[in-house]
């Protein structure tokens, strides 16, 4: 089941609305959150909803046994044992055939290939429970007594198969209790109707688009960066548009999880953009990567290197991920010994304006990579004039014509424009008018995102497959 999805918009949210304020006692409330969360995945995956409740109560064991004892060699083989644990489960379903595959490339060898469909959102949930048992360990979180609770927490809907990656420390009061008032629960719907929108309005006719674009027979320089271009949008309103259905749903319920796009392509580094692109993903490597091999403190460089290449591993199974990771390794580097250090001694407009290009071009050439899982090196060839017999053709321009509007609003709904304005305006607008126009704004871009999904087929998520 997909958020952006007729039944789930006006048959699963409804249910789960009355089911939930009807009624009024907490671990009630919880139940219905569980039983409504595990239909939510069981629709899509009837099997594997087994394998992430096995993935929890593994994790509940280890997280009590670590609360059990204060030697600390014990609980340091606990927590090895929790990690091992979910990592294998993980690599067998993420990464078996990939190794497989390239261990037969290799060596000419021939290992059976396994086959295994991969769970949605192994890699998030995973990273979940992990994240319970190393803040146990660290005694940043207390052990969590419930296994219920524990089970909510992992298998809460809005954030289980695409994220954001909602720690556990930063929500364990909220298990126990929370509260919903009407201003609260408005705020969430905006959030969600905002997200819908970003997702059936704007990135499922990027998709359109890029589609066409890339089935021309003719190759050429201008649809490729075209195409480039678009699939970059495409992925920012697809994956932001998840995470604020997310973040909304969950404040509707009276979670408050943490932001995890801060309008990334208006950034003027590499390094910028990884603090504001996917934040929940990038903080958890920091936390237990980066830092624990020894942060900025001790082999830096190195540090870069194995965290950007687990990035771009747990993106997918595929050599471009990894490609697209090392990529970003090296010009973060970069950044940091030469880049960042030159924009310091020249004016800032002109610090911003070269940055911001460089930013822009860096990304999109960036999403290439991670477009192109096969044909990669051809593809990429291709942005650069290599291969291609001219720089533009009438059937690219026509299509970019045809969609001049589309690309126009992508553009600006991905720069802050709007949230800056409505800080300088809010306070001298009345709080009942505030709420009729967020209303207004909730009925409009849920209605025409409806219309937008009732001749859509299936479209999921793009992080679905990670």
């Amino acid at each position: 089941m997909v958020f952006s999805n007729l039944f789930f918009l006006y048959v699963f949210l409804p249910l789960l609305f009355a089911a939930y304020f009807i009624i009024k006692n907490d671990a009630y409330r919880r139940g219905v959150l569980v039983a409504f969360s595990l239909l939510f995945y069981a629709w899509g995956e009837p099997v594997c909803v087994f394998l992430m409740i096995g993935l929890v109560a593994a994790d509940y064991l280890f997280g009590r046994l670590i609360g059990a004892t204060r030697v600390q060699s014990v609980r340091k083989l606990w927590l090895t044992l929790a990690i091992v644990s979910n990592l294998g489960v993980l690599g067998f379903y993420k990464y078996l055939g990939f190794i497989i595959e390239t261990l037969n490339a290799v060596f000419n060898v021939s290992i059976p290939m396994v086959n295994v469909t991969m769970p949605i959102g192994i890699s998030f949930f995973t990273f979940q429970t992990m994240s319970y048992v190393i803040d146990v360990y660290r005694e940043d979180a207390e052990v969590q007594k419930s296994f219920f609770r524990l089970l909510l927490y992992v298998s809460f809907f809005p954030q289980l198969i695409a994220g954001p990656i909602v720690r556990y420390k930063d929500i364990e009061a909220q298990l126990d209790s929370r509260s919903v008032s009407v201003s609260e629960f408005n705020e969430g719907l905006f959030r969600f109707a905002r997200g819908l929108a970003k997702k059936a309005l704007i990135a499922d006719s990027c998709a359109t688009v890029i589609s066409s674009l890339y089935a021309l027979t003719d190759v050429t320089l201008l649809s490729r960066w075209a195409g480039a271009v678009f699939f970059t949008l495409q992925l920012y309103f697809d994956f932001s548009g998840y995470s604020d259905m997310a973040i909304g749903l969950g404040r509707m319920f009276g979670f408050r999880f943490l932001e995890n796009f801060d309008y990334p392509l208006i950034s003027t580094s590499a390094t910028e953009f990884w603090r504001r692109w996917h934040i929940s993903l990038g903080t958890f490597f920091r936390d237990y990567v980066y830092i624990p091999l020894g942060g900025n403190r001790h082999d830096q460089q190195r540090n870069i290197l194995v965290v950007w290449f687990l990035t771009g591993l747990w993106h997918g199974a595929a050599w471009n991920f990894i490609l697209w990771g090392l990529y970003y390794a090296f010009l973060l580097m970069f950044e940091k010994r030469v880049l960042l250090g030159w924009f310091k001694r020249i004016p800032k407009l002109a610090a911003d304006i070269i940055g911001h290009v460089y930013t822009v071009f860096i990304t999109v050439f960036g999403f290439a990579i991670f477009y192109f899982d096969k044909g990669l090196l051809k593809n990429l060839g291709y942005l650069f004039g290599i291969g291609t017999a001219y720089g533009t053709d009438i059937f690219t321009e026509s299509i970019l014509l045809d969609n001049i509007l589309l690309l126009a609003a992508a553009v600006f709904f991905a720069i802050p424009v709007i949230p800056k304005l409505w800080e300088r305006v809010k306070d001298r607008i009345p709080y009942t008018a505030e709420r009729i126009l967020k209303t207004a704004v909730v009925v409009v871009l849920i209605g025409a995102a409806t219309v937008r999904l009732v001749g859509n087929s299936y479209s999921p998520f793009l992080y679905f497959r990670f």
